[in-house]
This record gives C-alpha cells, sequence and structure tokens, in this order.
C-alpha cells in the first residue's frame, strides 16, 4: 500500500495527517454503530448475551477490544519494544465476552468514543509509517474501525430477520473500500471475497462466485484457503464455482 501523503514537520510540532481516507472510514465507522443503536430498542440494547450466541452489546465490547489492541500495539511500535503477544483469537475474544458480560450499553458506547484514534494520525509517529509501509496506518483503521465491526453489525441485523439492512452494510464497506483503495488492489480483494462468503452463506450462489472470482486474481494467496473454506462449501458443486479453478 502507497501512502499518498507527503511526510514533513513544522518545528517541534508534528502534523495531522490531511487524509480523506482516514476520516472518511472513521466517520463512516462511528455512523454504521449509531444506526444501528438507533434501531435497538432498551431491551435490545440491555439484553445480557451468551458465550456463543452474543447480544448487541456484546458486539461493542468485542469491538471496543480490537481497537485498544490496534492502539496497544501502536504504542508499541511508538516506544520501540516488541508487539504485545496475544492469545489465539477464540480464546481472547471468549475472555472479552466474560469480562465485559454485565457491562451496561451505554458505558461500552461511551468506550467506543474514547477511544478516538486520534493519536493514529499523527505524521511520522511511528517508524514503520515511512515510505511504503506508511498507509499500513489506513489499512489498520480500515480494519478495527470500519471494516470488522461493520461484519458485526451486519450479523445483529440478521439476528433481527433484516437481512436486507446486513447486505446492505456489507456492500457499503465493499464500495468505500473500492473508492478509497484503488491504489491497492489487495484490499479490495479481501474485502470482496468476505463479501462472496457472506452471498455463500445466504443462498446467493451466483452472486457469491462473482465476488470470488474478483477476488482471487487480486489477491492469489486466497486460492488455496477458498478451496477448504468452509464458508464456500455450499458452491462447491457448482459448475461455475469449479471453472475458477480450471487453468
Amino acid at each position: 500500500m502507497t501512502n499518498r501523503t507527503a511526510v514533513h514537520w513544522t518545528g517541534e510540532r508534528k502534523d495531522p495527517i490531511e487524509s480523506e481516507t482516514h476520516r472518511r472510514l472513521l466517520t463512516r465507522g462511528q455512523a454504521d454503530q449509531d444506526s444501528l443503536a438507533a434501531r435497538l430498542s432498551p431491551e435490545e440494547r440491555a439484553a445480557r448475551g451468551e458465550l456463543h450466541a452474543w447480544s448487541a452489546k456484546d458486539h461493542v465490547a468485542h469491538n471496543n477490544f480490537w481497537r485498544q489492541d490496534a492502539v496497544r500495539s501502536l504504542q508499541a511500535a511508538l516506544d520501540g519494544g516488541a508487539l504485545p503477544d496475544l492469545e489465539d483469537t477464540q480464546t481472547l475474544n471468549d475472555r472479552v465476552f466474560v469480562q465485559q458480560r454485565e457491562t451496561p450499553w451505554e458505558a461500552l458506547v461511551a468506550e467506543t468514543e474514547r477511544l478516538s484514534p486520534d493519536d493514529l494520525i499523527q505524521r511520522d509517529r511511528y517508524p514503520w509509517q515511512q515510505g511504503e509501509r506508511g498507509s499500513s496506518l489506513e489499512r489498520l483503521i480500515l480494519t478495527n474501525w470500519y471494516e470488522h465491526p461493520a461484519e458485526h453489525w451486519g450479523d445483529i441485523y440478521q439476528s433481527r430477520n433484516e437481512f436486507d439492512r446486513a447486505l446492505e452494510i456489507r456492500q457499503v464497506v465493499v464500495a468505500t473500500v473500492s473508492e478509497l483503495f484503488a491504489h491497492d488492489p489487495t484490499t479490495y480483494g479481501y474485502v470482496i471475497y468476505n463479501l462472496g462468503c457472506f452471498y455463500a452463506r445466504n443462498g446467493r450462489s451466483e452472486l457469491a462466485i462473482g465476488a470470488i472470482r474478483e477476488a482471487l486474481p487480486r489477491v492469489p494467496s486466497l486460492v488455496e484457503w477458498s478451496k477448504q473454506d468452509p464458508d464456500l462449501d455450499a458452491l462447491r458443486e457448482i459448475p461455475e464455482f469449479q471453472a475458477l479453478y480450471e487453468t
């Protein structure tokens, strides 16, 4: 990924990155969470989930944790230390659920707002912001403040039998990435692949195959994974899907 923003200093102060990409991702991510909150009843916001059947507030707690993890990793980079060690993802997700299970919706939403990524959008703050790795920052914001949360909001909409809204939020992610990351076909490839998996899980085979067809040339490393990805099992016997792997 290439950072299109030049790096420079103004005295002792670090100038903020004037990045439309950052602004759009952060604004859209917050808007998605706010839109969901507005559709939930007080009872739905207060609902207590189970370990593998999360309530809406459990999804908020989960997204908060991974944003916190992103901030911790960036702080470690700033301090010149090693990135913090993490347990496997499932263990972490389960632990976050248990720790936050009784936390009220209002407190979790306040935590989301406190996790403002202002520190993430400072020029020259992290060594890896230089050169070709510079826009890794944009990828981090995309994942933790927008794309990954959108998957969770989609899950909540589906649990409410609002499939059209779940589909819309996933499609808007792809459209946003297509616009903001036009210079980075790999990032687009991942999000269109994820949309294809969503289609496949929900019986939209033709759309799923079309999305996977777009994704694989952009991210060749997904070819082998797609052959075993359980999200795509519903497509295995379809000739059009099989044709994707013919050379």
